[in-house]
């Protein structure tokens, strides 16, 4: 394959995953920092990828830096939250969300990644199947699975 080629591969798939992490959240400049990132990922790696080998694997180093950028984030915020809520009259309200966060947590990036790519990013299951270059009826099977799990750790949660 030629290298002009192979680079216009990777510059489509870059903005795509920076249109994906902007749609969930993520600002502009975080999600074209996480993308660098990857590309130096990719580069230190030393590892030349097919093309149909490369969308996944860059979802998947994307994925995993913006829920780690995601979790640092949330634990300083809950640390200010804690630190200055002793000064404050007033309390903060926050939606009780912590079954769902609790149980999110526990999933695997695989499977948050397909909660996220289904439901948030509503991308259809041959969509996910392409971008993860498995079977449609694999990601169903695994959607299920992980839709299962998650209510049962909420259920869990629930009852503690």
């Amino acid at each position: 394959m030629e290298i002009n080629r192979y680079e216009k591969i990777l510059v489509d798939i870059a903005n795509e995953i920076i249109g994906f992490l902007i749609n969930h959240g993520a600002k502009k400049m975080d999600a074209q920092d996480i993308m660098q990132d990857v590309f130096v990922k990719l580069l230190q790696a030393d590892i030349i990828l097919t093309p149909d080998k490369l969308r996944p694997w860059l979802y998947r180093v994307a994925l995993s830096r913006f829920y780690d950028i995601y979790r640092r984030r949330k634990r300083y915020r809950d640390i200010l939250l804690e630190t200055y809520a002793q000064y404050s009259e007033v309390e903060p309200v926050l939606t009780d969300y912590s079954s769902l966060q609790r149980a999110l947590e526990q999933l695997n990036d695989y499977q948050r990644a397909l909660i996220i790519l289904h439901y948030d990013d509503r991308k259809r299951i041959n969509d996910i199947a392409v971008i993860y270059n498995v079977s449609e009826s694999k990601i169903k099977v695994d959607l299920y699975r992980t839709r299962k799990q998650l209510k049962d750790m909420m259920v869990g949660y629930e009852n503690e």
